[in-house]
């Protein structure tokens, strides 16, 4: 006796499936979709940051200018950072220095620091879940776009800026956690 034809799955009811598995092998591989790559830098031994000219130099002095956290062996991180500061009031005496509205402004130290075991908690969870774009912003294929600031971020050999038209690139909202991470530890916490 013959038996019942079996009911043949169309190729398209198979797609949710393979569409699964390719976003799972594309996170897992670090790519997210929009063109963001993820990386895990909670394990870091050392961060620098740093505020760098663009067209000119537009420093900000209410953020931190340059930042350095450093891991210890036994797990501490340490917090080293400096603001700018108004050196003289002639921008056009800046030699070195960076000329603004407020004059002259030079990078002051700040006392370096061992950061809380919650500091420490939040700058992992942070970095555990740093978002980047590997290529360029589409636009800058149509216009020149050149800004007053960049800012860098490096976990070792590892760097990523904000600057739109570079490789490697942060978006609006890593900038803005990054950025708060260190205005937060700037303040003690």
């Amino acid at each position: 006796m013959p038996s019942a034809p079996q009911a043949i799955r169309p190729v398209w009811s198979r797609r949710p499936r393979i569409l699964g598995l390719c976003f799972l092998t594309l996170t897992l591989a670090g790519c997210l979709i929009g063109g963001l790559t993820l990386r895990d830098y909670s394990s870091f031994q050392s961060y620098q940051f740093k505020q760098t000219p663009g067209l000119g130099f537009c420093g900000d002095i209410d953020r931190v200018f340059s930042a350095e956290i450093s891991r210890d062996a036994d797990g501490a991180m340490t917090f080293a950072h400096s603001i700018l500061t108004v050196a003289g009031r002639d921008p056009t005496q800046c030699d070195g220095g960076v000329a603004a509205e407020q004059g002259c402004l030079r990078a002051t130290a700040q006392a370096t620091r061992l950061l809380s075991q919650q500091e420490a908690d939040r700058v992992a969870a942070v970095f555990s879940n740093v978002k980047f774009h590997k290529n360029p912003d589409p636009i800058c294929r149509e216009l020149a776009v050149d800004p007053c600031l960049i800012e860098r971020h490096s976990w070792g050999d590892t760097e990523l800026s904000d600057y739109i038209c570079g490789a490697d690139r942060i978006g609006d909202e890593q900038k803005a956690q990054l950025r708060n991470l260190l205005t937060d530890l700037r303040s003690g916490g």
